[in-house]
């Protein structure tokens, strides 16, 4: 029964980790896509805030430069997703604006898992479109505590 339980486990471990890279090859992907969605556009520049505390996060706004031209992010672009049956990775149909939050929470996981927890972070995603970057700005929250305690013998 160990043996079993061994084996099924480092079967879902491996399972897992061929799903991880395949999620990172689709948020570079997607990354590639996003960039080349703006790039024909008069967009120069995306922000993308999040916010997260007490098990719970999302993105909070997403604002483009120049201001008015939101319009691009409801276009739908051919975005990729990584299955999680046979970690394939697959192409679909989605807006834009649902693939920057994509690659924005895949950063968020990468870089910071767990930012949604207790005290949680916040803080903002910078698309740059003519030097093709994605700048995170993380701000993490933490809760500290200073303890101290005394205590003194009566001396005989």
């Amino acid at each position: 029964m160990t043996e079993n339980f061994e084996r099924s486990f480092a079967e879902h471990a491996e399972r897992l980790l061929r799903h991880e890279k395949a999620c990172n090859q689709a948020s570079a992907q997607n990354r590639r896509i996003i960039f080349e969605a703006l790039s024909v556009s008069r967009i120069t520049a995306v922000t993308v805030s999040f916010d997260g505390e007490g098990d719970s996060g999302q993105i909070e706004e997403i604002a483009v430069v120049p201001e008015g031209e939101d319009t691009l992010l409801d276009v739908l672009v051919d975005a990729v997703t990584a299955r999680w049956t046979d970690c394939e990775i697959v192409s679909e149909r989605t807006p834009l604006r649902d693939v920057i939050e994509q690659v924005c929470y895949a950063a968020l996981a990468e870089t910071n898992g767990g930012w949604e927890n207790n005290e949680g972070a916040f803080g903002d995603f910078r698309f740059d479109v003519a030097n093709r970057t994605l700048t995170l700005e993380f701000n993490g929250r933490y809760m500290s505590t200073e303890y101290s305690e005394h205590s003194w013998t009566e001396e005989a």
